[in-house]
């Protein structure tokens, strides 16, 4: 299995994907030959000048729409543990592979999860409230309207309760490892753009099954109740607050509507495994929850996903980081693999 997508897992580097043919479909989510999105000599040039315009502008002018504040390590320990709907849904997988062990218990995660909170440092704090700011100011400067939500919580955390990532998201708590202040500005800005998203999508449904829908992906009520082996076999991902979303998959030659999940092949066995090891994107038929089928198999997979990013594990990932390609970038910026896909949700932004 290439290790591309742990590191996308890790890092959330969509830019640096490629563009991937059909050929690769097999790997799930393997880039291209080597290949990375290139940013046009035009893209670049608008690039500096929306820097400038924003240096010229101010940070401070126009209605900021996404309020934020920082947690200390103390409440940061009370936040993580206060997503039940999370904790108290992981599988026996979830539990060993996070804890490194057979056998692992709910408490130990828990416990463990608690010592992981850290401070933000000063300097901290005024990295992300300029990153903030310039997301803001980027969808400005494209006129783009992105829903009001004023309750974003910062945490920090080592990541190790959950698998090394560099951020993860809880309802519309955004938690960042210690590393995520040691890249370099373009990545944080995209690591913080791709948070923000998954926060937009909780806190407002209707802006969530639009995004959706530029992906061919159906919203529903509930969420879909799967049978026992794929529930077990599933691997838990708190970005992924809902199972709620099918596309239709063209499979055997006969299209079928599927909901999408992350699996893996292999169950924990011993220290130093990792589920990226034997991983896979599963398509669950709607009509058969009990079933699930390799998404290789699905001929019209990457058509539905398209190839600006290979986090397709679920399209809530895959839509984070077209929505943080979008925003930092627009459609011009770069040479993307599906363009379509930007345009998309440039003219929703613009309209909304």
């Amino acid at each position: 299995m290439d290790r591309y997508v742990e590191q996308e897992f890790r890092t959330l580097q969509g830019f640096s994907c490629g563009n991937l043919s059909d050929s690769d479909r097999g790997k799930t989510v393997k880039p291209g030959k080597g290949e990375k999105m290139k940013p046009k000599w035009t893209g670049l040039c608008l690039s500096l000048i929306l820097f400038a315009m924003i240096l010229a502008v101010g940070l401070s002018e126009g209605e900021d729409r996404l309020g934020f504040r920082f947690a200390d390590a103390k409440e940061a320990a009370e936040l993580l543990l206060s997503n039940r709907d999370y904790y108290d849904n992981l599988n026996q997988m979830d539990l060993d592979y996070r804890m490194q062990k057979k056998g692992a218990t709910l408490a130990e995660l828990e416990a463990h999860a608690a010592k992981q909170t850290r401070d933000f440092t000063p300097e901290e704090k005024d990295i992300l409230t300029g990153i903030m700011a310039e997301i803001e100011q980027n969808c400005r400067l494209r006129g783009y309207t992105l829903p009001v939500m004023d309750n974003i919580v910062f945490a920090q955390t080592t990541m190790h309760e959950e698998c090394d990532a560099m951020g993860y998201t809880h309802g519309t708590q955004i938690y960042l490892g210690e590393a995520f202040f040691e890249q370099d500005h373009a990545n944080m800005l995209y690591v913080a753009a791709h948070e923000v998203f998954h926060c937009l999508t909780r806190n407002d449904p209707d802006f969530r099954e639009a995004m959706y829908r530029i992906l061919g992906f159906t919203v529903v009520e509930k969420d879909f109740d799967f049978g026992p082996k794929v529930r077990n076999a599933m691997i838990s991902n708190p970005d992924v607050e809902h199972h709620n979303s099918y596309a239709s998959f063209s499979i055997g030659g006969k299209m079928m509507d599927c909901a999408v999940v992350f699996t893996t092949r292999q169950p924990f066995k011993k220290p130093g495994d990792s589920f990226f090891t034997d991983m896979m994107t599963g398509l669950v038929p709607i009509d058969d929850l009990s079933f699930m089928y390799d998404s290789n198999e699905a001929s019209n997979f990457w058509d539905v996903f398209g190839r600006n990013t290979a986090y397709v594990i679920d399209p809530e990932e895959t839509l984070a980081d077209n929505f943080a390609l979008t925003v930092l970038y627009g459609p011009e910026g770069l040479e993307y693999s599906t363009p379509e896909i930007i345009r998309a949700i440039d003219t929703f932004l613009r309209q909304s």
